[in-house]
């Protein structure tokens, strides 16, 4: 999006389009003029046209009106935005005036807007829209773009490649669908030939009950199963698994080792413990 004082000459400009064998495109470009309350509005416009490819130009302000001309001469759409302070503004009046009514947009947040007696198409309230797209609004303006790009680009008839293209396809198309109905027509026979045959038995009918004749069919014979694979058996070894041996292993128990209270060690140096031991070593 840019914001112009006036539109730079386009000479030389390349405008990107697509080609269509069938309809119009539908991607023009777009000029954009409201007064400088609208501006808001405009930018919000520009946003989403752009998002769909368009390619969009902001003029805001009294500077526009020398873009006019330039304008008179190019293929854009022009999209007028009548804000409250529109209508009074001379610039706005001017392309009102100068514009060619085919490739002209009104849009309007405000009523007053001017008079055109070679006016195409209705004026499009968007006092009410609030930037969203989908709306009642923003579908007709995008019919009235649908409408303005028919007229500035009209369609073009089809390449001569492109026709010969199609003749070439219609023709194989044509010729696989004789070769599918012909298969189709034969397939009935030739499964009925490769079909195999059932062996019926026909019993005479009973002449002293009620009813019609009886057709059975003869159930299979266990010869049928000769059919079938040879089941064989697997010779495999078997396969033996030596025993566990569990050992119980008894061990000594583990002796207790401590340090020795302070009695015991008092009692170590007891003298009559001593004597004692020492009487009894004698008697010995």
């Amino acid at each position: 999006m840019r914001t112009l004082a006036a539109m730079p000459p386009r000479d030389g400009h390349v405008k990107p389009s697509l080609t269509f064998v069938i309809g119009p495109p539908t991607m023009i470009d777009i000029i954009t003029v409201s007064t400088h309350d609208a501006k808001k509005l405009a930018a919000e416009l520009v946003r989403l046209l752009e998002a769909e490819e368009h390619t969009v130009r902001l003029l805001v302000g009294r500077q526009s009106q020398g873009a006019i001309e330039d304008a008179k001469t190019s293929r854009d759409a022009v999209l007028i935005i009548w804000s409250e302070d529109a209508p009074s503004q001379t610039y706005m009046r001017e392309w009102l005036r100068q514009i060619e009514a085919s490739r002209l947009i009104e849009i309007a947040t405000a009523q007053g807007w001017p008079e055109r007696k070679d006016r195409r198409a209705p004026v499009i309230d968007f006092s009410n829209w609030r930037g969203e797209r989908g709306g009642r609004a923003w579908n007709t303006l995008s019919d009235r773009l649908k409408a303005v790009a028919r007229g500035i680009e009209p369609p073009k008839p089809p390449a001569r490649h492109a026709a010969v293209a199609l003749g070439i396809v219609s023709a194989a198309i044509v010729g696989v669908a004789a070769n599918v109905r012909d298969q189709i027509s034969l397939a009935p026979e030739h499964a009925a030939a490769s079909a195999p045959q059932e062996q019926t038995v026909q019993l005479e009918a009973p002449t002293d009950a009620v009813g019609g004749a009886l057709y059975a069919t003869e159930p299979g014979s266990v010869d049928d199963l000769t059919v079938l694979a040879p089941i064989r058996s697997l010779n495999t070894p078997q396969l033996h698994v030596a025993p566990i041996e569990l050992t119980l292993v008894d061990l000594d128990p583990i002796p207790e080792v401590r340090d020795p209270t302070f009695i015991e060690r008092i009692q170590t140096f007891n003298p009559l413990a001593r004597e004692d031991e020492a009487t009894e070593a004698s008697g010995n």
